[in-house]
C-alpha cells in the first residue's frame, strides 16, 4: 500500500497537458517511490517488522506449548530456539540504535551488514515458525488418529455380534 500512491501518480502523468507540470509530477512520483524504498530498507523499519514476526512466533509457540504436552523435548528445544531468536532481535535493536549515532558515511557502510543480519534473523524466525506449526499439526493428527482408533474400538465392542 505504501508504494501505491507513487504508482498511481506515475499512471496519471500522461494525462497532464502541460510539459512542465508533467515533469514536475514525474519527479515527485520518482522521489516518493524512492523514499518508500529507502524507508522500507531502513534498519529501524526492518527491526519493527522483525518484532512483529517474533511476536507471531511467540503466539504460535504458546499454542504448541498447550497442544504438544506429550512431547516435552520438542517444547524445551523450541523454547531454547525462541529465546535465541529473541536475543538476536535484542542485539539487532542495539545495533540499530548504535547505527543512528554513526556519521553518515560509516552508517552507509554498516547498513548492508545490519540489513543482512536482520534478514537472516527474519529467516530463522520464519523457519522456526514453520517447524513449530508442523509439530502442532503432527500432534493434532496423532490425536485424531488415536481418537479414531478409540471410537472404532468402542463401536466394535458395542456392536460385535449384534448383526
Amino acid at each position: 500500500m505504501e508504494t501505491f500512491l507513487p504508482l498511481v501518480s506515475a499512471a496519471i502523468i500522461p494525462f497532464i497537458p502541460n510539459n512542465i507540470l508533467r515533469y514536475a509530477a514525474l519527479a515527485i512520483a520518482i522521489l516518493a517511490f524512492g523514499g518508500n524504498l529507502a524507508y522500507s530498507a531502513a534498519p529501524g523499519y526492518q527491526v519493527a517488522a522483525l518484532e512483529k514476526a517474533v511476536k507471531s512466533v511467540e503466539e504460535i509457540f504458546d499454542i504448541a506449548a498447550d497442544e504438544c504436552v506429550g512431547n516435552p523435548r520438542f517444547i524445551y528445544e523450541a523454547g531454547l530456539k525462541l529465546v535465541g531468536i529473541k536475543r538476536a532481535l535484542s542485539i539487532l535493536r542495539i545495533r540499530t540504535i548504535d547505527a543512528r549515532t554513526l556519521p553518515w558515511i560509516k552508517y552507509l557502510q554498516q547498513l548492508r551488514n545490519l540489513s543482512s543480519s536482520i534478514t537472516q534473523c527474519r529467516r530463522e524466525a520464519e523457519d522456526f515458525q514453520s517447524s513449530v506449526q508442523l509439530e502442532i499439526e503432527l500432534t493434532r493428527q496423532q490425536r485424531y488418529e488415536d481418537d479414531m482408533r478409540l471410537k472404532k474400538a468402542t463401536l466394535d465392542r458395542m456392536f460385535i455380534g449384534r448383526v
